[in-house]
């Protein structure tokens, strides 16, 4: 019996020691409070990433989307029948024509060519350098924009159907 007793006055005293050895009510609400701020440190970074993720997102829209414009803009639809082209110089010299014609074809402009114009009888020929043919007015006009833009250099749309001129190649 006493041996009961002892037991039992012992596991008292463990009880009450483990009861006083664990955390008190502020302790409790103090570690709750932790957790709840450490919750919203997360979640408040969570929203910052989420933030900064769509602002980048929209960078990138912003970006793509002008790209997109610009090759719009610098789509050229050639057009072998076209009735437009823009011409952007004019010498008396063949050879001068063809080198600056070439020099258009250097920049991209594949394109590029000479034609012959005037009366032989007079000795007024010129050779004038032009881009295109393209089918359509507006064409003409963007592709006379995208000169100006690119090489600071001024065209002028010259309807090809109602030229009385000459197609020159290069061994003409």
């Amino acid at each position: 019996m006493k041996q009961i007793g002892i037991f039992l006055i012992t596991s008292i005293i463990a009880i009450s020691l483990l009861n006083a050895c664990g955390p008190s009510e502020e302790e409790i609400k103090q570690r709750e409070q932790a957790r709840q701020d450490s919750l919203e440190k997360v979640r408040q970074q969570r929203m910052e990433q989420q933030r900064q993720d769509s602002i980048q997102q929209a960078r990138q829209d912003s970006i793509e989307a002008a790209k997109k414009r610009e090759r719009e803009r610098n789509n050229i639809e050639y057009a072998s029948d076209g009735a437009f082209s823009v011409q952007v110089g004019s010498w008396r010299s063949s050879d001068k024509a063809q080198k600056q014609a070439q020099e258009w074809k250097n920049r991209g402009y594949e394109h590029a060519y000479v034609v012959k114009y005037g009366k032989v009888e007079t000795g007024n020929i010129w050779f004038r350098i032009r881009l295109g043919q393209v089918a359509t007015m507006d064409m003409a006009k963007k592709l006379q924009e995208k000169i100006m833009r690119k090489h600071n250099e001024k065209g002028w749309i010259t309807n090809t159907k109602a030229d009385t001129v000459k197609v020159m190649k290069p061994e003409d």
